[in-house]
């Protein structure tokens, strides 16, 4: 799993570089590319895993109220953790809009590092 996880997140920083390259080419719409990629990550990607559990969750009637419940307390703390992943983007973005590339640099300098390093381990 620890493997799997490793590679998603080389993925998900692979998105997010391009995405802010997009940003900084051009910074009035920087909105557009950030959010679309945090938007894929944040909706498109889980719901692979939350449809088949829907749908196996359909036909069990009281007993899935009793479920739903239980799976809300780890999603509120996942989306406790994404929170900062969320503003940390959007100040990025609404920086590259009023001109101020310094985030988005340093920004991009981490994920650069962080690919390198996953590409290293790989090899």
């Amino acid at each position: 799993m620890g493997k799997l996880w490793q590679r998603i997140t080389y993925y998900r920083h692979r998105s997010e570089l391009w995405a802010l390259a997009l940003a900084k080419g051009a910074p009035c719409l920087a909105m557009l590319p950030i959010g679309f990629i945090v938007c894929f990550w944040w909706v498109v990607a889980p719901s692979l895993i939350l449809f088949p559990i829907i749908l196996l969750l359909e036909n069990l009637g009281q007993l899935r109220e009793i479920i739903l419940a239980l799976f809300s307390i780890p999603a509120l703390v996942v989306l406790g953790f994404a929170l900062p992943w969320f503003s940390g983007w959007y100040d990025i973005a609404v920086g590259l809009m009023l001109g101020r590339f310094t985030a988005a640099s340093a920004k991009e300098k981490a994920l650069a590092e962080s690919i390198h390093a996953y590409r290293t381990r790989a090899s």
